[in-house]
């Protein structure tokens, strides 16, 4: 009896001793960024003991190293059964938020405020997801909420604000906007705000300063270089709008955005050195947005190139091409051409094949 007992702790203790070597491991691979293996570890400390809450809770962390997010909520739903804090609850709500399961989230989320009213973090999340179906009313109150427990988190006064420009309170988005520069809480994305709020009460050089200052901090943010492009562009600048949307697209390439998104931008840089009177660089930058797109609207573009550039009957292939890609428009696409001076060369030498 004695002899089995003996024999029945040592093997206790050298399962112990595997599940928490498994543990070591996973910690040193997870330390080492090595997250496929550390989920290996985990899962064989989880096959060693079903119940180990340490392993679930660990490889959910994990999986949320690897962005996989649905297995993460899967394995927090097993700590749930073992764990039902606050923490558990709130990491369930975060993970169904980046899945973009806004119910779930909220059902989690307001459980885990439930446990932990002062969490800043769960009550932001739950603004967020009225924020990310664009019930920007609702995701106003949460942040409020959320700003009850700390008038200064920055995060939720940064979407409160965004919210309200959504809604077009811009009174109200420009007093949260004031507050941080008043009290010297710099924020390059509340310079975008009040960029924004300048833009539409129509002091345009204002908020190109605003923007140009938020691009001095962050260079390569395309949102802000956008709206600097457009700002030059309403101010008639137009061989500065060129410069900046030559460095959107030298981002744009750079961070790998879509197809349709490249091909927009490469049209508008065209169109930019159209009213540069750069012509070369124009027909140029307006190929590259068709190969990637093609457009009614930069077929329609690319025509006044060519014609500038005395190509015809290339100008006259654009002109019927922008017409069979938008047809409701195909009289203006004509009557520009019919109506401006300058083409009239171009216009007498097409119509006769249009």
């Amino acid at each position: 009896m004695k002899k089995f007992l003996l024999l029945a702790l040592l093997s206790f203790s050298a399962f112990a001793q595997t599940a928490e070597s498994y543990h070591v491991k996973a910690k040193a691979h997870f330390e080492k960024g090595q997250f496929k293996e550390a989920i290996a570890a985990l899962t064989l400390a989880i096959k060693l003991n079903p119940k180990d809450v340490k392993a679930w809770r660990n490889r959910a962390i994990t999986y949320e190293k690897t962005e996989k997010f649905d297995l993460a909520v899967k394995d927090y739903l097993e700590v749930l059964k073992y764990d039902p804090s606050g923490e558990t609850l709130g990491a369930i709500g975060f993970d169904y938020l980046v899945l973009e399961k806004y119910e779930e989230a909220r059902k989690y989320l307001q459980q885990a405020i439930t446990l932990l009213p002062t969490n800043i973090n769960f009550r932001y999340n739950l603004a967020l997801s009225h924020q990310y179906e664009q019930n920007y009313a609702l995701a106003i109150e949460a942040y409020d909420e959320a700003l009850k427990v700390d008038p200064y988190h920055t995060t939720s006064l940064i979407s409160k604000t965004r919210c309200l420009l959504r809604l077009k309170q811009f009174d109200k988005a420009s007093a949260i906007v004031d507050s941080f520069f008043v009290a010297k809480r710099f924020d390059v994305e509340m310079l975008l705000f009040r960029g924004d709020i300048k833009l539409h009460n129509g002091a345009v050089e204002a908020a190109l300063n605003d923007y140009n200052r938020a691009i001095a901090i962050n260079p390569e943010d395309i949102i802000l270089l956008i709206r600097a492009a457009d700002c030059l562009a309403e101010l008639s600048q137009f061989d500065e709008e060129a410069a900046v949307r030559k460095r959107i697209v030298t981002v744009m390439e750079k961070q790998g955005e879509t197809k349709e998104y490249r091909s927009i931008n490469y049209g508008l840089l065209g169109f930019a050195l159209y009213n540069a009177f750069l012509w070369e660089e124009a027909l140029e930058n307006l190929s590259k947005s068709i190969a990637l797109e093609p457009s009614a609207t930069f077929y329609f573009y690319r025509t006044a190139v060519k014609a500038k550039l005395k190509d015809n009957v290339g100008a006259c292939e654009d002109l019927k091409k922008a017409q069979e890609l938008n047809s409701e428009e195909a009289e203006n696409y004509e009557g520009y051409f019919a109506d401006t001076a300058e083409f009239e060369e171009f216009y007498e030498s097409c119509m006769g094949g249009v």
